[in-house]
């Protein structure tokens, strides 16, 4: 009888032991494991630093943006800055991430530029923390930046530098703009040399030949729109001929 009572006892105190560790698990345990870190894309940036975090799909998308270097091109790397930040905070940033590609390329094969964004926090949810990569066109005539591109004009004229960068550059955007049906914007600029009015005839000039170009190699002229702002918006002095230079251009925003 003894034995009997002892062995239920035991069997009590296991189904207690039983009972005690599906309640632990379930009001205790549960709560532990059900709080889950959020989770980023392959870049994203600690809001209190420019310290780039990467995650273990970074590996991947280097490659991604590796493989799709071109003859002519650079890395184009865009950094971020928010909200509360200047653009120091986005070249710093943009600085860091070019840390990452060199052994890959070298640091001629790299240029740097910044963008503002409002948000940090939510900039998190981006796959690349807004970090944009874009492989551009980089040379004396033809100069491309992630939103817009340059081209330019060695001398005072309205007639676009006749030279294999500018030739190859507008064809490429031919075939691009005739394969997705976007628009594009052409705006002349000029020097200070000159009146006003006389500016923004050559301005406009200057646009109406690369929209000829374009035309010519099969863009629709209503995807085509042109302005000039002759001498209003210089990018550079004036009182250099490598500031006139600069300040002589077509402008293109797709």
């Amino acid at each position: 009888m003894k034995k009997i009572l002892a062995f239920l006892t035991f069997f009590l105190f296991l189904l207690l032991l039983w009972f005690a560790w599906n309640w632990y698990k379930e009001t205790v345990v549960c709560c532990t494991e059900t709080v889950v870190e959020a989770k980023y894309g392959p870049l994203y940036y600690d809001c209190n630093s420019d310290e780039p975090i990467t995650s273990d799909v970074w590996a991947k998308k280097k490659s991604e943006i590796l493989s799709a270097k071109a003859e002519g091109k650079k890395l184009l790397i865009v950094g971020p800055y928010f909200d509360g930040e200047n653009k120091d905070s986005g070249l710093k940033r943009a600085k860091k991430v070019k840390a990452l590609f060199i052994g890959s390329l070298t640091d001629d094969d790299i240029e740097l530029s910044v963008k503002q964004f409002s948000d940090c926090e939510a900039a998190k949810k981006d796959a690349l923390g807004k970090t944009l990569f874009k492989w551009v066109v980089r040379n004396e005539h033809v100069i491309e930046h992630h939103d817009k591109t340059f081209i330019y004009f060695k001398y005072d004229t309205d007639k676009p530098i006749d030279t294999k960068h500018v030739i190859v550059y507008l064809d490429n955007l031919a075939k691009g703009l005739q394969a997705s049906g976007q628009t594009v914007q052409l705006t002349g600029h000029t020097d200070a040399d000159g009146d006003d009015a006389y500016n923004m005839k050559i301005g406009m000039r200057r646009a109406n030949r690369v929209k000829t170009y374009l035309i010519s190699k099969g863009v629709s002229e209503d995807k085509i729109s042109v302005d000039s702002k002759g001498k209003r918006e210089p990018i550079d002095t004036n009182g250099t001929p490598e500031g006139k230079q600069r300040n002589r251009k077509v402008e293109i925003k797709i």
